[in-house]
């Protein structure tokens, strides 16, 4: 699901019509924020229309380099001097680019607040005329933080859960605590294998922690469940700790932009 974190247009002067619109969009949800070491994606999308010939929409660079490092660009140039990314549109289309960001571990900035600009040729064809700096939704980096991850194990079995699934890449594994029913097992892996007690069966508990790149330690529990329980919908209820990571696909950028179009005696914004 795409996230609108920033909108503009720009109208054009007479005799010039037309009017341009763009959005930024975030594959990170603005609500929830970002952590350290996870990866964003930024798509810009621009359409001119109502008879302008072309449009621009700009991305400044200083925004994201304070707590992101930009890992790839498709479809937008780079002005080095301007320290800004653009895309162009001609009239009756949409263009889209995207950005792709790794959030640093640790980062200097405690939120990503993007802006954009629009553009639109004056009367001459000759100028660009584009607004100020737009900003509006902004991702905000969270404190990395272990996960509680669940474990589910029949009387008398073993079972395994791995630590470092759910914590900044490249994390390593320093320790668990003993449980109150059962003992476990910590390999260099990250694996935690659970053995409980023999003839025990119901809920027990255990504490891990995790080193992460950046020199921070994170703690949590794993909760478990001894017993045939767990397969009982509700009762202890899968938290997952991995996603598949989904790229995004062009189609989520074109067609319609997401808000009404005004029309030409509104101001720009």
């Amino acid at each position: 699901m795409n996230h609108l974190l920033c909108r503009g247009r720009i109208l054009g002067e007479n005799p010039s019509p037309g009017v341009v619109y763009a959005g930024l969009y975030s594959s990170a949800d603005p609500f929830h924020g970002v952590l350290p070491g996870e990866t964003v994606q930024f798509g810009l999308s621009v359409a001119p229309g109502e008879g302008a010939s072309h449009g621009f929409a700009y991305l400044p660079e200083a925004p994201l380099v304070g707590a992101a490092e930009i890992e790839a660009v498709q479809g937008m140039e780079y002005f080095r001097e301007q320290r800004w990314f653009r895309v162009r549109a001609d009239g009756g289309t949409t263009g889209t680019a995207v950005i792709q960001l790794r959030i640093k571990d640790p980062a200097s900035a405690r939120r990503i607040r993007p802006q954009i600009m629009v553009g639109i040729p004056d009367a001459t064809g000759r100028k660009v005329l584009r607004t100020g700096k737009l900003s509006d939704e902004a991702l905000v980096v969270m404190k990395p933080k272990a996960p509680g991850l669940r474990l589910a194990a029949e009387p008398g079995q073993n079972a395994s859960v791995n630590v470092l699934a759910g914590v900044p890449a490249g994390s390593s594994a320093v320790s668990v605590t003993r449980p109150r029913h059962g003992k476990s097992e910590l390999a260099y892996d990250g694996w935690v294998t659970y053995s409980p007690e023999r003839g025990f069966t119901g809920y027990d508990r255990f504490e891990y922690t995790v080193s992460t790149p950046a020199g921070a330690t994170l703690s949590s529990h794993v909760n478990v469940l001894v017993g045939p329980g767990h397969h009982a919908p509700g009762v202890f209820p899968e938290r997952r700790t991995t996603a598949e990571f989904r790229g995004w696909q062009w189609p989520e950028l074109t067609g319609e932009m997401p808000w009404p179009r005004q029309d030409q005696s509104a101001r720009n914004r």
